[in-house]
């Protein structure tokens, strides 16, 4: 049985906590095809507001108007092709976590579980009070229980296998910065 969009979305955003279990035998293609239509949504609505930001701020940052024909379509392009790419490397990265935790679904079960933890912010994120109301940890909680049913590990693992990707990161962003800082700082000083 396919679910319908309105019933995968209500799921992510209202009730993930009690299990994915009605979409252990969902295609990726369903999955994939979900996000595909938020992305696309998405992109494009990012697109008109800040293109316009643009419309309203571009003369007062003395942007021409001719470089309007550059930048929206460039934000809409690389908002969808970063968000799928984005989709793929992030599962693969957090699949690796995934096997070492002995899961038992396969890479096409990571990605439609990333899939689904994108539904909040591919809804509302786009505007100024989503990128408050969904921060990324209502995604990772939607990963969470998604890993968890899709791949037969313990919620621990799912967890792990979530955050441990995230927390890497986040240190070695945090370590670039400062190789950064440090960098400038000593270049400045001689």
């Amino acid at each position: 049985m396919t679910l319908s969009f309105s019933d995968r979305i209500r799921t992510c955003l209202f009730s993930f906590d009690q299990g994915f279990g009605e979409y252990r035998d969902e295609s990726f293609k369903d999955a994939f095809v979900l996000y595909l239509t938020l992305l696309f949504a998405f992109s494009l609505l990012i697109t008109i507001v800040i293109a316009a930001g643009l419309v309203v701020f571009g003369p007062a940052l003395e942007i021409p108007a001719a470089a309007l024909l550059f930048i929206v379509p460039a934000v809409f392009l690389s908002s969808l092709v970063g968000g799928i790419i984005s989709l793929f490397i992030g599962a693969a990265i957090t699949h690796l976590f995934v096997l070492l935790f002995k899961g038992t679904g396969g890479y096409p079960e990571t990605v439609r579980a990333a899939c689904y933890s994108m539904v909040p912010t591919l809804l509302i994120g786009w505007t100024i009070i989503g990128a408050f109301i969904t921060p990324p940890y209502w995604g990772m909680a939607i990963q969470v229980f998604a890993l968890h049913e899709f791949h037969g590990i313990s919620k621990l693992h799912a967890v792990l296998a979530t955050f441990i990707p995230v927390a890497v990161f986040v240190a070695l962003y945090y370590l670039f910065i400062i190789a950064m800082v440090f960098g400038t700082i000593m270049v400045n000083a001689m």
